[in-house]
């Protein structure tokens, strides 16, 4: 039987073994071959070999369009690698207000972005329209929208959403940095939501792995969680974690926070949710889906308004979300029928 490699790279962050999981799930179902998963940091020669055998590596998932996408998030050598190597679901990290006409790789980076893309004969998928625009303005065109794989579970797919007000189980999913709204957003949740249960999620865990400010983070971690605590909310640490993670968030029915793909779960399973983006990355999904993106740079005002709205309109923001899920899953059906 024939194979195909994913190239992923899922570590302490339970949302990108999700975007494995789906992706691998997609293939399952779609492509008829084998389907190996490789970590992208135990690269070895024999790796190469496995690679040669395949029928196309794919590299799954994440942001990986970074300005050192290579050597940084995939560092292998394409001269050694004749068989197809496809972008698959990946997207671009950015700073929040930084448009993606103005982003550029390093020229290593330049180099192996448009070696993946040479077959003209092929596209690649993007989990977002501003991944496309930013590979535009960095030469390349053979690249569409297909969404994060992460969006697809596809027993649920032809699932609609229906608002559902009686929220029993609600989850905040913290930052990957300090945000100032946290405090009155969880003042605001156990306000609205007196008589549900309530969860603080560390969807990377509590422990922050920012290479400067790490113990800093932490600590701000832990306070949050002792001001959540008096407010009724029962923290849950998810890292490297998938299982726990999944069978978690399938049961809340409400979930608000800063963390891309609890977001993306919980639109998936046809539930209402609200993102607070951080970066591009967040940025690019809502925009995807169709909305407009809350962002940690806004006051705790207008995130405040926003849950408000998102009530007040029974959801339509998440209606229109799950609509564009739905018929955006043929463009990645297109995309998998090429491997």
């Amino acid at each position: 039987m024939d194979k195909v490699i994913t190239l992923t790279g899922a570590f302490k962050n339970a949302g990108d073994y999700l975007i494995g999981h789906r992706a691998r799930a997609l293939l399952a179902a779609h492509v008829n071959a084998e389907v190996i998963d490789v970590n992208r940091r135990e690269i070895t020669d024999e790796s190469y070999e496995l690679f040669n055998s395949a029928r196309a590596v794919l590299l799954t998932g994440g942001p990986a369009y970074q300005e050192e996408i290579y050597p940084k998030v995939y560092g292998i050598d394409l001269s050694r690698i004749n068989v197809p190597v496809m972008a698959y679901g990946l997207g671009w990290k950015g700073k929040l207000g930084q448009q993606p006409q103005d982003f550029r790789f390093s020229p290593a980076a330049t180099n192996f972005v448009q070696a993946i893309h040479a077959d003209q004969n092929r596209f690649s998928s993007a989990r977002d329209h501003l991944t496309v625009s930013m590979l535009a303005a960095n030469g390349v065109s053979n690249v569409q929208m297909t969404g994060c794989p992460a969006w697809y579970d596809e027993s649920k797919l032809e699932q609609d959403y229906v608002f559902n007000p009686d929220i029993k189980r609600l989850v905040l999913s913290m930052p990957a940095v300090p945000q100032k709204q946290i405090p009155a957003i969880i003042r605001k949740l156990s306000k609205d939501f007196p008589r549900a249960e309530r969860f603080i999620s560390f969807q990377a865990g509590m422990r922050s792995a920012h290479p400067y400010w790490g113990q800093k983070y932490t600590e701000w971690n832990h306070k949050q969680l002792a001001y959540g605590r008096k407010h009724g909310f029962t923290p849950l640490d998810f890292e490297s974690d998938f299982n726990a993670f999944q069978l978690f968030m399938s049961t809340v029915d409400f979930h608000v926070g800063y963390r891309v793909h609890s977001h993306i779960f919980t639109l998936s399973q046809r539930k209402t949710s609200m993102l607070i983006a951080e970066d591009s990355r967040g940025m690019g999904q809502v925009a995807a889906m169709g909305g407009t993106a809350l962002s940690s740079l806004d006051s705790k005002r207008l995130i405040k308004r926003g849950i408000d709205e998102l009530f007040d309109t029974r959801g339509a923001s998440v209606e229109a979300a799950v609509r564009t899920m739905q018929t955006t899953h043929p463009k990645m059906l297109e995309f998998l029928a090429q491997i």
